[in-house]
């Protein structure tokens, strides 16, 4: 009885038109995980794990923990180099989107084969002064007192992007947080250091050693959050190395490597 409600939940948080809150939607797809087919692996979503302190002692770090945008998954698809493509979770196409959003056309070195760049596009209203980003994540990111207004929802920058229109209201910035089938990239905060260098704006995020350090972490974003520079519901915590994730998988909907931490 849950399948038909949970695919309409889908099919609007697809749309940018969400019924419910994430974690609502994480909790009925737990009870009917058959309910939807397996996703792209390229832009799966955050599961917000209803006890984060069991699964991070089930899953010991590093961790590479970040801020977690409250905006619209993005993938970047470079081939030898060049920039070729991109699209939404879902594979809807945003090309000239992510291009009006800047979008490397190059990557340093041109490397060869496929690679992809994930990202969340945030938004600002046009005429307001644009989101600051950071390309050396540190934890003065969580102490930052600025203003949030301004903002559009998470919404109005899906629909920007799927408008692609030049005149549009809202002006939608990326902010990378992992490249994939890049050499020598084995983690996650590698992978944030060689997206920083690359000229991406960056997600910021850290390197954490212990379960205790990431709760902590938690707890102090809690009580800033409301002052950071763009829309954020919580943290992202994943397995910092590249072949732990591997080898752990993901479900049909979510990576068994990764939680999302929502205050």
């Amino acid at each position: 009885m849950l399948g038909p409600l949970i695919r309409l939940a889908d099919t609007a948080y697809r749309a940018g038109l969400p019924l419910m809150p994430d974690a609502w939607f994480d909790r009925l797809h737990r009870l009917a995980p058959s309910a939807l087919p397996p996703l792209p692996a390229d832009l799966l979503s955050l599961d917000c794990h209803p006890d984060p302190a069991d699964w991070l002692y089930e899953h010991p770090g590093p961790y590479c923990v970040q801020l977690k945008a409250d905006g619209v998954s993005v993938n970047l698809v470079y081939v030898d180099g060049v920039f070729a493509s991109a699209h939404l979770r879902g594979g809807r196409d945003c090309t000239e989107a992510a291009l009006r959003a800047g979008a490397l056309i190059d990557l340093p070195g041109l490397p060869s084969g496929r690679i992809d760049v994930r990202c969340e596009a945030i938004g600002s209203v046009v005429g307001a002064p644009p989101p600051p980003t950071s390309k050396q994540p540190t934890s003065k990111q969580l102490n930052a007192k600025q203003p949030t207004s301004n903002q559009p929802t998470r919404n109005a920058v899906a629909a920007s992007l799927r408008r692609n229109g030049p005149t549009d209201p809202v002006s939608v910035s990326l902010l990378a947080f992992d490249v994939v089938g890049l050499p020598g990239v084995t983690t996650m905060t590698s992978a944030l250091t060689w997206l920083t260098c690359a000229g991406f704006g960056v997600l910021p995020g850290q390197l954490v050693r212990e379960p205790a350090e990431v709760l902590s972490l938690f707890s102090t974003f809690c009580s800033v959050h409301p002052h950071l520079p763009f829309a954020c519901d919580g943290l992202t915590v994943k397995l910092d190395c590249k072949l732990e994730q591997h080898r752990l998988g993901n479900t049909s909907r979510t990576p068994r490597w990764a939680i999302s931490l929502k205050s």
